[in-house]
């Protein structure tokens, strides 16, 4: 008996390391943490993010997959971000945990598209863990196979991403793992494609995301997911995988808080095992101060163009001279503590705005100063 489990111990054990790069093209999730696969999503947000998501797959199956990540990332300034990243992947005997160091720097082409590149580089350890295996006291623990350290390696990883915004449409492209310590350069390649669609006049939102990953040895796949959104607070989605599995998610979306949860519904041949997959993700994000303080001087900027084109389109009198002036001079007061400041950025940040309040106050000045 004990040299039978030996044997089948030893077989599952080259199987296994046949099927390493295999697994490891799989242990990103990424239906609800997209940062996962892609770097150049590093500060993308402008928030200062830590995220932490952890899935179960095949739930009820004994030695399930079991995968866990922790972020961080932040912007540096308008066009740089920095992130860390660990995970962690359990599947049976067989461990992986990464650790990686995350890159991105955005080119601003106008105020309707950029373009993002990403980097990564960090280490990932590759090993059997032999006491996950059911009835290993039966295995011989000095056997050559097992105390040596041929199924325990770290190694060098990196990988890059691409992400363009257009609008309402954002495009991916990233290679997560391309190398791999003295490895032949990866294989595994991912695209997203999404685009954003606001109803007119409503809070609703609905978003399209296509994902694709090329498999090096397994069968390539896609999902096809669409997301629903009730004033950015609140979203569902469902979706589809080319695996024929069904995917529905819901979450919440209060500010510096976020949650969301993931159920897949596996329709696999493996159903009858394993029925589902079970996701969550948890987000707690603020702006950092200097962000936080630009973007309520540009709030108070568009309400400022907004009030003043009021003012010049009104045809029936409904503001005095003596409030379009008092306007003015609030306005001008809040101009000159911008100029004592002396933020560079800020000031790049609402030139425009500022060049458009400018043109609205002589355009005032002219209609309501006679």
């Amino acid at each position: 008996m004990k040299k039978i489990s030996t044997l089948l111990f030893i077989l599952t054990v080259f199987s296994v390391g046949l099927t390493a790069q295999d697994l490891s093209n799989g242990y990103y999730n990424y239906i609800l943490n997209r940062y996962n696969l892609n770097p150049a999503f590093a500060g993308n947000s402008g928030n200062i993010s830590a995220i932490l998501n952890t899935k179960t797959y095949m739930a009820g199956f004994s030695g399930a997959p079991r995968n866990t990540m922790f972020g961080l990332h932040a912007p540096l300034n308008n066009q740089q971000g920095l992130g860390a990243r660990i995970l962690s992947d359990t599947r049976g005997a067989y461990e992986l945990t990464k650790y990686d160091a995350t890159y991105s720097y955005q080119i601003q082409f106008d105020d309707e598209s950029d373009l993002r590149f990403g980097i990564s580089a960090g280490a990932i350890r590759r090993m059997l863990n032999p006491s996950a295996i059911s009835n290993s006291e039966l295995l011989d623990q000095t056997d050559p196979t097992l105390a040596g350290s041929y199924y325990d390696e770290t190694n060098f990883i990196a990988g890059f991403g691409m992400l363009y915004d257009y609008q309402n449409i954002q495009l991916g492209f990233s290679a997560p793992h391309l190398v791999i310590g003295g490895e032949e350069l990866s294989d595994y390649l991912v695209g997203t494609l999404s685009y954003k669609y606001q109803f007119e006049n409503s809070d609703f939102a609905i978003t399209p995301i296509v994902i694709y990953q090329n498999m090096p040895v397994l069968e390539n796949r896609y999902d096809i997911l669409l997301k629903g959104e009730y004033q950015e607070k609140v979203w569902a989605q469902v979706g589809y995988q080319s695996t024929d599995n069904l995917n529905f998610g819901v979450g919440f979306d209060f500010g510096p808080f976020g949650v969301g949860y993931s159920y897949e519904m596996n329709n696999s041949e493996l159903s009858n095992v394993a029925s589902n997959s079970n996701e969550v993700v948890i987000r707690l994000s603020f702006l950092p101060p200097k962000q936080k303080k630009r973007n309520e001087l540009v709030e108070m900027l568009d309400e400022y163009v907004e009030r003043f084109d009021a003012m010049l389109n009104d045809q029936n009198n409904n503001f005095s001279r003596s409030a379009v002036m008092n306007e003015i001079k609030k306005i001008r007061v809040e101009l000159a503590n911008l100029e004592e400041s002396n933020d560079k950025k800020t000031a790049k940040v609402v030139g425009k705005k500022l060049s458009r309040i400018e043109e609205q106050i002589l355009e005032l000045e002219k209609k309501y100063g006679k």
